[in-house]
């Protein structure tokens, strides 16, 4: 007997091979996951450049386009820990490429930087304070002691 899995989308329930990635079981079968990835990328097209844009900042940090803006030009186009102005800051790669051929959008240099806990939106950084403070897990007591080993060195 095929052991099956009930696939949470589409609520089929499916052999387990529908389910097979390339690290393990997926959350919803592959002919789900294929219609979503078909569907997002009609929907990017649809709405173009400016339209995944504010999706993005929407759905990931419940922010507007022009909240972004504003708060650019509040922390006058720099990093809010390093203070680098985000003309010094190199552009990391622009998005995925477009399958139309069209230029995809460009990289914003400096990125909305949140509380993983509560949601709230704390300002812009580079990408490189950014990933250090992910790394460090918004600990305050972990950077205390990282600030606490530079001056001991």
């Amino acid at each position: 007997m095929q052991e099956t899995k009930l696939c949470p989308r589409c609520r089929k329930q499916r052999d387990l091979k529908d389910f097979a990635g390339k690290a393990g079981l997926l959350k919803s079968c592959r002919p789900c996951l294929d219609l979503a990835v078909t569907t997002n990328r009609r929907r990017r097209e649809r709405i173009g450049a400016v339209g995944v844009r504010a999706a993005n900042l929407r759905d990931k940090y419940g922010i507007t386009a022009e909240d972004y803006d504003a708060l650019r030009l509040a922390q006058g186009y720099r990093c809010a820990i390093c203070g680098r102005h985000e003309d010094e800051i190199p552009a990391s790669g622009a998005g995925r490429p477009r399958r139309d051929g069209q230029p995809a959008a460009p990289a914003f240099r400096l990125v909305v930087d949140h509380c993983h806990a509560t949601r709230r939106v704390r300002g812009l950084l580079c990408a490189g304070c950014n990933a250090a403070i992910g790394h460090f897990r918004d600990s305050e007591v972990t950077l205390l002691a990282a600030i606490a080993y530079l001056r001991n060195s």
